[in-house]
């Protein structure tokens, strides 16, 4: 039987639906972030019997999300941005193939039956991606979100094909200069969580210094204007704070909403195809989602980093549409 309990946060009064505590994250369950709008919020959630403790407000910026302590289970994941099977750690342009399913909270995008961007699932019903992935006007229908894919002609029998419910594009994207190239695509029904299907945890946690390694994976062309990879791969590259500033100034580089990198001399980093798909950063085990594939010169070239959207800048943003009715 559920349980509906309703917690209220003194922080206008708004009233949300009925919020689901099912994320597990660093030991808690959690709900999804929610966008605050003044400084009373009244928020009605059903019970969740893996609680192991009373449930409470986490506020950050202007979004909050109710958790409780969570009890212990034997089944896998427990958190975000954990995976059972570990990522060869080795390094898409230059990069290798991917152990399968060590990168869980990767999906696959097509259009029309056709791959053509990556995403990243921050919750169970909700994927990041990139604006530019989205052809104007949308029609949902003729997208189709793979989660737990590995060969894009072989696909595995736990893989999970979902159609999109709605698609949010940034209000402010520019098509012309790819600022603020993000996108929200809202799944049917939600993934189904397994040892090979996982959330990445949203920053928290990001990448501050020049020359930290992250990690990039797709299945985009191998060289530009090359065939794509059947394969995903994956490739470490290396933080370059200052360097966009200079080659993107053109088209209004901001290191407030953006990111840059890639790796001295060139040979390595995202195509054609890898777009929309996630930049990750490990801390302490556990990866978060750092940047976006955005958009570079060509593939990997020495000399033009490539430049991702800067997740923790549009947080507040990301949780104004998972909240969305």
């Amino acid at each position: 039987m559920l349980l509906v309990a309703t917690l209220l946060i003194v922080l206008g009064t708004s009233v949300y639906g009925q919020i689901q505590i099912t994320i597990r994250t660093n030991g808690k369950l959690c709900s999804e972030w929610i966008v605050r709008t003044g400084s009373e919020m009244e928020l009605q959630y059903t019970a969740n019997e893996e609680c192991g403790g009373d449930v409470a407000a986490e506020v950050l910026d202007a979004i909050v999300r109710i958790c409780c302590p969570a009890k212990a289970t034997t089944t896998f994941p427990q958190e975000c941005g954990k995976q059972k099977y570990n990522p060869l750690r080795q390094g898409i342009v230059g990069g290798t193939e991917a152990q399968r399913n060590s990168w869980p909270w990767l999906v696959r995008i097509s259009e029309n039956g056709d791959h053509i961007c990556g995403g990243t699932l921050i919750d169970t019903r909700h994927v990041v991606t990139a604006a530019h992935c989205i052809t104007i006007p949308i029609v949902t229908q003729t997208y189709r979100v793979h989660a737990g894919s590995h060969n894009i002609n072989q696909p595995a029998s736990d893989e999970q094909e979902i159609v999109p419910e709605r698609i949010f594009i940034h209000e402010q994207y520019n098509k012309a200069t790819l600022e603020n190239d993000i996108a929200i695509i809202r799944l049917s029904r939600p993934v189904t969580i397994s040892d090979k299907i996982n959330i990445i945890c949203l920053p928290g946690p990001e990448v501050q210094n020049k020359d930290e390694t992250v990690w990039v994976v797709g299945w985009g062309h191998t060289s530009f204007n090359g065939q794509i990879s059947l394969v995903l791969k994956q490739a470490a590259l290396h933080t370059m704070p200052g360097n966009c500033e200079r080659v993107w100034a053109h088209v209004n580089y901001n290191n407030e909403k953006q990111m840059c990198v890639g790796i001295d001399g060139g040979g390595k980093g995202s195509c054609q195809g890898d777009s929309g798909g996630p930049l990750m950063y490990e801390l302490s085990t556990k990866w978060y989602l750092n940047g976006v594939v955005s958009y570079s010169h060509e593939c990997a070239l020495d000399g033009y980093p490539t430049v991702y959207t800067r997740v923790k800048y549009f947080l507040p943003w990301i949780g104004s549409k998972t909240s969305a009715p």
